[in-house]
């Protein structure tokens, strides 16, 4: 398993974090992007990558967030696919070997409805980012996605085996469900991994700070990734207003890979 953790955006941040990686022992950045993605150029990532080999730094993953692939609206899937083609391509220029994206919803509260669509669209995509040597990891329990169930992706994966799951005990968490569960019966699928800790105190997330300081086992987490051989990526996100920027951002990021130290074959 290899270290990362979620970038900033922009140059001179992006600059700034793999100075730290470097630094750090962090292997690879991830980049994340919502309906910004629209605006981002292959100028602008051609200049991301350059700076990562500059400092020998990885991309871990590429994100897109909050994309309908199989919304209702027309227009509107015509605009995520444009932009899922677009990350199929910049995942190439970064070099990630996973790209991250959701599931969309097409009809509210059917599933079978949602996941019948899914896996009449989405092939295409798949097959393009698999020739490319991507693999394509959804991410769940984060609202906007069918995917918001354990079972969402068991119904999922019996029309389409070849996409995975992008794990976040946090988000899973937070949404009332069993966040080992899924792991103990498809950490096979699991194929990129947010390491996210939450402070749970009266009813509410009071804090989202380093990892060991709040509610997660990632021990637990670990011992299921190591039965399946997991050797991507654990992707450290700083989160929350207070831990999610300086000046505990980067202790956060310290303080997460002294947590997990133990845990990790050298």
């Amino acid at each position: 398993m290899k270290l990362g953790f979620i970038a900033h955006n922009h140059l001179e941040g992006i600059e700034a974090d793999c100075r730290f990686a470097a630094l750090h022992g962090y292997r690879g950045l991830e980049f994340n992007y919502w309906g910004d993605f629209a605006n981002v150029t292959p100028e602008h990532i051609a200049a991301v990558a350059t700076t990562l080999r500059s400092h020998g730094v990885q991309c871990s993953t590429l994100g897109i967030w909050g994309w309908n692939h199989i919304s209702a609206d027309a227009a509107e899937r015509e605009r995520a696919h444009a932009m899922l083609d677009r990350a199929i391509d910049y995942a190439v220029t970064l070099g990630a070997p996973v790209l991250i994206t959701g599931g969309g919803r097409m009809v509210p509260g059917d599933l079978d409805a949602n996941v019948a669509e899914y896996a009449k669209v989405m092939p295409r995509y798949l097959d393009r980012a698999a020739e490319k040597g991507l693999q394509v990891a959804l991410y769940g329990f984060h609202g906007g996605s069918f995917l918001d169930t354990i079972e969402g992706y068991e119904k999922l994966w019996e029309l389409l085996p070849n996409v995975g799951v992008k794990y976040d005990a946090a988000n899973i968490d937070h949404a009332g469900q069993d966040y080992l569960q899924l792991l103990r019966d498809h950490a096979a699928q699991v194929y990129h991994v947010h390491i996210k800790d939450h402070l749970n105190h009266g009813g509410t997330v009071a804090s989202q700070p380093a990892a060991g300081m709040g509610d997660i086992q990632f021990g637990k987490i670990l011992a299921f990734l190591y039965e399946v051989d997991y050797q991507g990526y654990l992707t450290v996100e700083p989160h929350g207003p207070l831990w999610g920027r300086e000046p505990l951002r980067s202790k956060m990021l310290a303080l997460t890979k002294q947590h997990l130290a133990p845990y990790l074959l050298t």
